[in-house]
C-alpha cells in the first residue's frame, strides 16, 4: 500500500507541476503580445498601419487576459477583471479582422458608426451593473462567468445572463469574421506569382490557426472552460512560432509589422548607358563563365567587370529584370541545379548544391524550396518518375 501511495503522491506532484507550468505559459501570452504592441510604437517608420497593428495587439492582450481570468480563476478578484474586460473581447474581432485583412489583401477598412454605437452601449451596460442594479448584489456568486450549458447559468438574474451571452457572442463574432475573410481570400492559392503571394499566404495560414482557436473559445464558453485555456495556449504557440521563424527569415516579420519599402532610384543613375548592351553582357558572363557559382560574389565585383558602378548595375537589374541582384544570382543557381537534378539520377544533392554555387545543402534546400515550392529531392524524384 505504501508503494502505491508513494506512486500516487509522485504522480499528483508531477501533475501539479505540469498544470502550474501550463498556467504560467498561458499567462505569458498577453505579456508577449503587449511587448509586440510596444515594439510597433517605438518603430522608426511612423506608419498609420503600424499604429493599427499596435492597437490590435494591445486589445488582443486584454482580450486574452479576460479569457485567462475567468477560465483559470487563479487570482483574487478575477471575476471583476473578466467582467469589465468584456468590451475588449468585442473590439478584438474587429481589430483582428482589420489586421489580417491588411496582411492578406493589402487594404484596410472603415468601422461602421453602428458598430461603434453598439460597442459604446455594451460598455455602458457593463459599467452600469454595479451602479444601478440594486436588487442583486454585484458579488462573485452572480458576476463569475460560467459556461452557458452549466446548470447554474439558468438561475442567474437576467442582467448577468445577458453579460454571459455578450461574452459568448464576442467569440462567435470572431469566428464568423475570420471565416468570412478566409472564404473571401481563398483565391490566394490560385495565384501563380508565389514570391508576391508568400506573405499573404503566411497571413492566410495564421488566420486559419486563429479561426481554429476562436472555435475552441466558442466551445469553451458553451461547455467547459478548459477549451478556453487550450485556445489561449494555441494562440501563444502560433504567435511564438511565427516570431521565431521571423528571426530565421526576415520576410516573416511582416506578419507583426508592416515594413514600408524605400523608394529606390528617385534619381536615375543610368542615363547615357546602353542598358541593352549591359544586360546582354551580364547574361553572357553569367551563362558562359558561370560567374554566379563564385562564392561571395558581390554586386561591386560584377559591376566592375561590366565597367559600370554598383548603383547603376543594381538599378538596371531591378528595372529591367524586376528583381534584386541577390535574387537574380539565386535564380541562375536554381536553374542550373534544376538541369542537374533532371540529369544523372546518381548525383547527390550535396554535389549538385556545390556545383550550382551554394555553400551548403541547407542553404540550397531553403533557396530551392522558396523558388519552386518543392525540395530538391522531391523535384528530382518527380522528374525521374516521369521518364519511366
Amino acid at each position: 500500500m505504501s508503494v502505491r501511495s508513494n506512486t500516487d503522491t509522485g504522480l499528483r506532484i508531477i501533475m501539479e507541476i505540469l498544470n502550474s507550468a501550463y498556467i504560467q505559459y498561458i499567462y505569458f501570452g498577453p505579456l508577449f503580445v503587449t511587448v509586440l504592441a510596444l515594439s510597433k510604437l517605438i518603430s522608426k517608420q511612423k506608419l498609420r498601419i503600424n499604429y493599427i497593428y499596435s492597437l490590435s495587439y494591445f486589445v488582443m492582450a486584454l482580450a486574452m487576459l479576460q479569457v485567462i481570468s475567468y477560465s483559470t480563476k487563479s487570482y483574487p478578484g478575477y471575476y471583476y477583471v473578466s467582467h469589465f474586460l468584456i468590451p475588449f473581447t468585442l473590439i478584438n474581432p474587429i481589430m483582428l479582422y482589420i489586421r489580417f485583412r491588411f496582411l492578406i489583401q493589402g487594404t484596410t477598412m472603415r468601422v461602421s458608426p453602428v458598430i461603434v454605437i453598439l460597442l459604446g452601449a455594451v460598455i455602458i451596460f457593463l459599467a452600469a451593473g454595479p451602479v444601478f442594479i440594486y436588487s442583486v448584489p454585484f458579488t462573485k456568486e452572480y458576476i463569475e462567468l460560467r459556461p452557458l450549458l452549466d446548470p447554474s447559468f439558468h438561475s442567474l438574474p437576467i442582467y448577468f445572463k445577458t453579460v454571459h451571452v455578450i461574452n459568448f457572442l464576442s467569440k462567435l463574432i470572431l469566428s464568423a469574421g475570420l471565416l468570412t475573410l478566409l472564404l473571401k481570400t481563398i483565391y490566394l492559392w490560385k495565384e501563380i506569382e508565389k514570391e508576391k503571394m508568400m506573405l499573404a499566404r503566411i497571413a492566410y495560414i495564421s488566420t486559419i490557426m486563429m479561426f481554429m482557436t476562436s472555435v475552441l473559445g466558442v466551445i469553451g464558453d458553451a461547455v467547459n472552460f478548459e477549451f478556453c485555456k487550450a485556445a489561449v495556449a494555441t494562440v501563444n504557440t502560433v504567435t511564438l512560432g511565427i516570431f521565431f521563424v521571423s528571426q530565421y527569415d526576415p520576410d516573416y516579420y511582416a506578419i507583426f509589422k508592416h515594413i514600408r519599402q524605400k523608394k529606390k532610384y528617385a534619381v536615375s543613375k543610368i542615363q547615357g548607358i546602353n542598358v541593352e548592351s549591359v544586360i546582354a553582357e551580364l547574361k553572357k558572363i553569367m551563362e558562359e563563365q558561370h560567374l554566379y557559382r563564385e562564392e561571395n560574389l558581390s554586386l561591386k565585383t560584377v559591376a566592375g567587370i561590366l565597367n559600370i558602378n554598383h548603383q547603376q548595375l543594381s538599378e538596371i537589374i531591378n528595372k529591367e529584370l524586376n528583381k534584386s541582384f541577390s535574387t537574380y544570382i539565386n535564380d541562375l543557381k536554381i536553374e542550373e541545379s534544376k538541369q542537374l537534378l533532371r540529369g544523372d539520377p546518381d548525383i547527390t544533392i550535396l554535389r549538385i548544391a556545390l556545383m550550382a554555387g551554394f555553400n551548403s545543402v541547407r542553404t540550397f534546400n531553403r533557396a530551392f524550396f522558396k523558388n519552386t515550392g518543392v525540395t530538391p529531392m522531391e523535384y528530382k524524384k518527380s522528374n525521374h518518375q516521369r521518364k519511366f
